[in-house]
């Protein structure tokens, strides 16, 4: 029986979907102005965890993940860079996906942009306006957080010190200092310029951060949802403002479980240009290889912070090597095998069995996948001691299919997959030269009708490559 701790409780909680064997997932995404850092990457690998997880346990996942690529950032960057907003956040775009291929990460079930949504951001303010949750000034419209008497059962914070009336328009503000936020923006000349605004009953405006992700995980999902997901540094204010505006809105509750990774931290301390301890995800995998730093992010639970360090590192691609050399050892040893029996054949077979409940019950413990990454060594271990011993087909067969599974659920040693139907291809073909021309309305259009197929386009540092849709 799965258990998630619940952040919005501060306890494990038995998870159950609102569908059932459904599970309904919104992951906050990029924010493309940048290459994402490997903080970054460790969010999305919980999430990918979680999806594997469910997936292992029988259920089908419906993962939604957006891209913010209109926001303070990527108007500020794109404008320094001399792009045009669109140009510019769909270059971070490709970098963000190239890092989810590097990692073995499994595409989302859809995508969306902001800038995709703002219709529906521009509603939602009509509909908090009407309710009294929001006002206008300036030609902005701002969320009334007064109003709402359940601010702040997320976060858990001491809100005393909020001053009624005073309001924030940036992205990211005080996190001590709540104030009433925005929502949509009155766009400045100068964006106003560069063609950055929408029409809206108040003015030109251009959408704040906060309101993207209430408006596109209500249209995949409506107004409730089983799980979202995120950095603990997204509690307050953002997933605090989502659930304010989105329960303003609808009157119903917004997600069931909020699942929250804490921060990876190098040698010790935060991140940051100064000390010149950031890395980039490029960086770490050419160094080690994606599937390694994969298996090291996994090593530590995902409420706890991870502290990378060279040392750490290492201990992590050794012990990934140690899983990866069984492998070759099970796959070798089948093709000698031999249909006689073996007095230690029954007790490996009955270990094994074991050792899946053992894995089973690690990963339905809040996703103690650490735990999880030992039943695999101790499952190498008997494997290993078996070949010693032992050289029967079947047992041997037996071991193989464990241990792809567990190699599977985890997101290590992928296998190729199937072909892709030629006119998959070609259509593949036109949009990467769509791309290359940078007409990127016929782009995305190609790259929602592939989808329709059933096929995924990943952009990846070496071109595009297609895959099947798994959910």
């Amino acid at each position: 029986m799965l258990r998630l701790y619940n952040t919005l409780t501060r306890k494990k909680e038995v998870f159950h979907p609102l569908k059932e064997e459904e599970v309904s997932i919104y992951a906050c995404g990029p924010t493309v102005y940048n290459i994402p850092h490997i903080g970054n990457y460790r969010t999305f690998l919980m999430t990918d965890n979680l999806v594997r997880i469910l997936e292992y346990l029988g259920y089908t996942v419906n993962l939604v993940m957006n891209i913010t690529d209109i926001d303070d950032k990527t108007i500020r960057d794109s404008k320094k860079a001399g792009m045009s907003l669109k140009e510019f956040t769909e270059k971070y775009t490709e970098e963000f996906f190239c890092g989810l291929d590097m990692l073995n990460i499994q595409r989302a079930s859809s995508y969306p942009r902001a800038t995709e949504n703002v219709d529906g951001m521009i509603e939602l303010a009509q509909t908090l306006m009407e309710k009294g949750l929001a006002y206008e000034k300036d030609g902005s419209v701002y969320y009334r957080i007064a109003a709402f008497p359940e601010y702040g059962k997320l976060s858990k914070l001491d809100f005393n010190s909020i001053k009624v009336g005073a309001s924030v328009d940036v992205d990211e503000y005080d996190k001590d200092n709540p104030r009433d936020f925005v929502l949509l923006k009155a766009s400045t000349q100068e964006e106003i310029e560069r063609g950055i605004y929408y029409e809206s009953p108040w003015g030109k405006i251009r959408p704040g951060w906060h309101t993207e992700c209430s408006v596109m995980s209500m249209n995949h999902f409506g107004p409730s949802l089983d799980i979202h997901t995120g950095g603990v540094d997204l509690i307050f204010p953002h997933h605090e403002n989502e659930i304010a505006q989105s329960e303003g809105a609808t009157g119903k509750p917004f997600v069931r479980y909020w699942i929250h990774g804490e921060h990876l931290i190098v040698d010790g301390e935060k991140m940051s240009k100064s000390k010149g301890n950031v890395f980039t995800l490029p960086e770490l995998v050419e160094k080690y290889g994606g599937e390694v730093v994969r298996f090291m992010f996994m090593s530590v639970h995902y409420r706890k912070k991870l502290d990378f360090s060279d040392s750490f590192a290492q201990n992590a691609q050794n012990s990934y090597f140690k899983l990866r050399e069984t492998l070759e050892n099970l796959q070798f040893a089948i093709k000698g095998a031999d249909d006689n029996e073996y007095p230690s054949d029954k007790e490996m077979i009955d270990l094994s069995g074991n050792l899946e409940d053992d894995f089973r019950n690690a990963l339905e413990d809040d996703m103690n996948i650490p735990k999880a990454i030992a039943v695999y060594h101790e499952l190498s271990r008997i494997s290993n001691q078996y070949l010693e011993s032992g050289r029967n087909k079947d047992v041997l067969e037996k071991l193989l299919s464990l241990y792809r599974k567990f190699a599977d659920t985890l997101g290590i040693f992928a296998q190729e997959g199937e072909e892709v139907p030629e006119e998959i291809m070609e259509l593949v073909k036109i949009r990467e030269q769509a791309r290359k021309d940078r007409d990127w309305d016929t782009a995305d259009a190609l790259r929602e009708k592939i989808a329709q197929e059933g096929f995924v386009v990943q952009d990846t540092c070496e071109g595009p490559n297609v895959k099947r849709q798994k959910r």
